[in-house]
């Protein structure tokens, strides 16, 4: 919505079907959840020495 409160271009559309009020609501209630949840936490990148990092390579080929 613009600051100005003003904005009157649809945020999304039916394409097929008559829903009621009901389901219109369920619908805006889900994309608001979605638009207001917050994304999820960047984990740190391991560095390649550290103990927890995949193995790139082997300590015998006889495993």
């Amino acid at each position: 919505m613009s600051p100005s409160g003003s904005d009157n271009a649809p945020v999304f559309r039916i394409l097929r079907g008559n829903p009621d009020d009901a389901e219109l609501a369920a619908l805006v209630a889900v994309f608001a959840a979605q638009a207001s949840a917050a994304p999820p936490p960047v984990a740190p990148a391991r560095p390649a020495w550290s103990p927890l990092a995949a193995p790139t390579w082997r300590t015998s080929a006889l495993r």
